[in-house]
């Protein structure tokens, strides 16, 4: 069974994707999140497998919660978002050294319907997702580095 956190501070969103991953037998969503404070929190308690993450949060966005939970729990994140395109270029990149493993873009259509036109890629990209256990960041000294 693949345990996954959901982070979103969206209820639509988050009710959309619980749905879809609670589709298939093998996935199990263990809990939810509406920001980046409570993600991190959850992510250190339940300690899933795998994590779904918005970008956009109030509190504590998705980059600062990815970066929070690479040093606390090392977990495999799959940020699901609906940053445009060129804000990806900036964002995305961001999360993704941050820790973050891929990025699935949130449909334009909002609710369920929506969301079963990238079910097939978010099951699949946390099925993957689930297979690979992240090292610990290291942490660097800005003296150490020369």
């Amino acid at each position: 069974m693949i345990r996954v956190l959901v982070v979103d501070d969206s209820r639509t969103s988050r009710e959309a994707i619980v749905t879809v991953l609670n589709s298939v037998p093998e996935i199990e969503v263990v809990g939810q999140a509406v920001d980046g404070v409570e993600g991190v929190e959850l992510a250190a308690r339940l300690k899933p497998d795998v994590i779904t993450m918005d970008i956009m949060m109030p509190r504590m966005n998705g980059h600062e919660a990815t970066k929070q939970i690479m040093d606390i729990i090392p977990t495999p994140i799959i940020v699901v978002t609906s940053v445009t395109r060129q804000e990806m270029v900036h964002q995305g990149l961001d999360i993704l050294l941050a820790g973050a493993l891929d990025i699935v873009q949130k449909p334009s259509t909002l609710g369920i319907r929506g969301y079963r036109s990238i079910s097939e890629e978010l099951i699949a990209k946390v099925k993957i997702a689930s297979q690979i256990k992240p090292p610990r960041q290291p942490k660097v000294q800005i003296s150490e580095v020369q």
